[in-house]
């Protein structure tokens, strides 16, 4: 028993090794969770190959496997087509249901194994295997070490690579297998050379159209964010700064003192409060004359303000209030 399931196991992972399935396994996992990509895995390749004898004693007769697989390269199309259509609101929708996921990519996998090496290869092992079963075992658990692999490389492409990216590459892999299984179908006297490359270069337009306009935003929300991010850095920065340049008084005036009124207002910026309309205080910010703050380091702080690209009034308010801590030499 253990050595027909190792035997259909080793036999079934070398052979998808590399193979489009494994591909298709690491598109999945740019989009849905290893857990129902394994299960969509697994499933399919159950049917797929519980079916194998079936299908090829029987259904055969009845419906080709030229076909089958042309309906799978129609699906294979749709779910590229699918991918870079769906928006990011309804892929989380489709994420928030464990079973829409995991009957999509069961759908896929049990679509793209018809006719393939590993079903004829589950075939071969049965017609000599003491219990079909452990033959069904051994090529649904190859099929889902395999997978495992492609998804495995998915997840690492994805701590590295922009959701939106995946999302293209994702897309274009299942129109590559679309195209692949259709040159595979229709002969080649319904498919020329010239007729194929016309189909191609119409797909590439629609997924250059589809994908330049919300690739644009992307680019422009990425240097938005960018820019945020070194704004909120210089500000903490300038916070600890401005924190080493407080006198530590016991009995601190807060926002009376412009030191403090500083330290406030870059709080507020931090915490994405409107500059506009933020209340101002009745009383404006002022120096006492005990208090003496390092003219040095007041200074480094200004020139430090300079460097920072700040809405223009929270540069204005810091700047000004900065500068009254000059007064106090």
């Amino acid at each position: 028993m253990l050595q027909e399931i190792g035997k259909a196991t080793f036999l079934i992972f070398l052979a998808e090794m590399g193979d489009k399935t494994q591909i298709l396994a690491m598109a999945f996992a740019l989009q849905y969770s290893v857990r129902q990509v394994l299960s969509g895995v697994a499933i399919g390749s159950l049917f797929n190959h519980g079916l194998a004898v079936i299908i090829g004693a029987y259904l055969a007769h009845l419906i080709p496997f030229g076909t089958i697989k042309f309906g799978s390269a129609i699906l294979f199309l749709g779910f590229g087509l699918w991918t870079l259509l769906g928006q990011e609101d309804e892929l989380e929708k489709s994420n928030e249901s464990s079973g829409h996921p995991i009957l999509v990519v069961a759908l896929a996998f049990f679509l793209g194994e018809l006719g393939d090496k590993t079903q004829l290869t589950a075939i071969a092992l049965a017609t000599d295997a003491s219990s079909p079963l452990n033959i069904l075992m051994g090529t649904v658990l190859g099929m889902v070490l395999t997978s495992l692999v492609g998804i495995v490389v998915g997840l690492k492409l994805g701590e590295r690579i922009p959701e939106f990216i995946l999302k293209v590459i994702s897309g274009t892999v299942f129109i590559a297998f679309g195209l692949i299984n259709l040159t595979q179908t229709i002969p080649s006297s319904a498919l020329t050379e010239s007729q194929l490359m016309f189909l191609v270069i119409i797909l590439a337009a629609i997924i250059t159209i589809i994908v330049i306009p919300p690739l644009t935003r992307q680019r422009r929300a990425t240097t938005e964010v960018g820019q945020l991010r070194k704004v909120a850095r210089a500000l903490h920065r300038l916070e600890q700064v401005l924190n080493d340049l407080c006198l530590g008084d016991t009995r601190c005036r807060q926002k009376k003192c412009p030191l403090g009124y500083c330290k406030s207002l870059i709080r507020q910026e931090l915490n994405g409060f409107s500059s506009v309309k933020r209340e101002r205080s009745v009383i404006k910010p002022y120096i006492k004359m005990d208090q003496h703050f390092d003219q040095a380091k007041v200074g480094e702080v200004l020139e430090y303000l300079e460097e920072i690209e700040l809405n223009p009034i929270v540069y204005n308010e810091l700047k000004a209030n900065l500068e009254k801590l000059l007064e106090s030499a």
